[in-house]
């Protein structure tokens, strides 16, 4: 008996080890990846990893990437960024707080879908403080409920040098983690128990960042992001159908 339940108990979390190994990896490599890849598979795996734990985690490797490349991170476009990302965070915060969990499973599916379609377009946007700060606006909102909140960021970095992508991600999602997490609790949406749950997963975390940081200078970031919009969208599609047939 004691060894069915130490099974049921270990299959989940070595799922979502795994994930989060394979995600904090593309994000060391890419600058984009950890959310988009492990959340919605982990929304199937474990709804209590989303979005809370997740956000915490997304708080760390964020601040080991931006540890990495400091020296390269846009301060001032990630000001207005971050402006836009505090009102949107509470509204999302709040909307969580209301629906139930099969609607919210459905918004977070579309919400993946799209990020992916925000990171396949090629749209040249001015990196003015109006843009910056709509970007972060529609970050706010897609990271507080599905703690996946790049890509709006990525678009406005998408010509910018590889450094500058990752630490002015890493910066972003550091700062924008801590409005979405703040935005939860005051909602009563995080709290202690999501952040037993992260700590649970730091370990497969670190090693993932860490395999990242010689393969970043041997693999294409580009083919890196191909990779992980193919599986964010394939995650993405299942969990959708998942709720949509039962």
């Amino acid at each position: 008996m004691t060894d069915l339940v130490l099974h049921s108990i270990a299959g989940p979390w070595a799922v979502a080890g795994l994930l989060v190994l394979i995600g904090a990896c593309l994000q060391g490599v890419s600058g984009v990846g950890f959310g988009m890849f492990a959340a919605p598979i982990l929304a199937i795996v474990d709804p209590e990893l989303v979005p809370g734990p997740m956000l915490f985690l997304a708080l760390i490797i964020a601040a080991l990437s931006l540890l990495r490349e400091r020296a390269s991170v846009d301060s001032k476009g990630l000001g207005f960024a971050l402006l836009g990302r505090a009102p949107t965070s509470i509204i999302a915060a709040t909307l969580i707080g209301i629906l139930p969990v099969r609607e919210l499973s459905i918004i977070f599916a579309l919400v993946i879908f799209a990020g992916v379609a925000m990171s396949l377009a090629r749209i040249e946007l001015p990196s003015s403080p109006a843009v910056m700060f709509g970007a972060g606006c529609v970050s706010g909102f897609m990271g507080t409920v599905t703690s996946v909140g790049l890509p709006p960021i990525a678009l406005m970095y998408q010509n910018a040098p590889k450094a500058t992508l990752r630490a002015s991600l890493g910066g972003f999602l550091m700062f924008g983690s801590l409005i979405s997490i703040a935005a939860l609790a005051m909602a009563g949406r995080f709290g202690w128990h999501d952040v037993v749950l992260g700590i649970w997963l730091i370990a497969p975390l670190y090693l993932g960042f860490w395999i990242s940081t010689p393969l970043a200078k041997l693999v294409s970031p580009g083919l890196v992001r191909f990779a992980v919009l193919g599986l964010s969208a394939l995650a993405a599609l299942l969990l959708l159908l998942r709720q949509l047939i039962t």
